[in-house]
């Protein structure tokens, strides 16, 4: 819904602050025995881990409950005119999701050692979560 957090956002959102804490090396956690930080996926010396993986999926699942509002016609969009991106002219939505998604992704892949620097300082780790997260429920509130 456009304007609040129902439902879907709070339970992809939950999600999503578990497996950022583990993706940014803050938290380890174990469902059902499973250790979230395990990689799924390792090849050319990157990971791919389940914290990871979940991380992405409730992302996206924010982004595609929350796209449009039917009830009052009101809907957010992204962009994808680089030229629009690159000029400032795009909505605000669309920095917001992009910023929000490449951070996911440069920490969630060791982008140029990002998860050995985040892991290494827990301060940096947790303003690193709190960004992801913030981006997270904005996406999330907008739609």
């Amino acid at each position: 819904m456009y304007g609040k957090i129902d439902i879907e956002d709070a339970l992809f959102g939950t999600i999503f602050a578990a497996s950022a804490f583990v993706t940014n090396g803050i938290a380890t956690i174990n469902i059902l025995g499973n250790d979230l930080g395990a990689a799924v996926w390792t090849g050319q010396g990157t990971e791919i881990t389940f914290a990871f993986l979940l991380t992405l999926v409730s992302l996206f699942g924010a982004y595609a409950t929350n796209r449009v509002n039917r009830s009052s016609g009101k809907s957010y969009e992204i962009d994808t005119d680089l030229a629009n991106i690159a000029r400032g002219e795009a909505p605000i939505e669309t920095y917001l999701a992009v910023g929000t998604a490449l951070l996911v992704l440069v920490t969630g892949l060791n982008i140029l050692g990002a998860q050995e620097v985040i892991a290494g300082t827990a301060a940096f780790g947790l303003v690193v979560v709190a960004v992801e997260a913030s981006g997270y429920y904005v996406i999330s509130y907008m739609g």
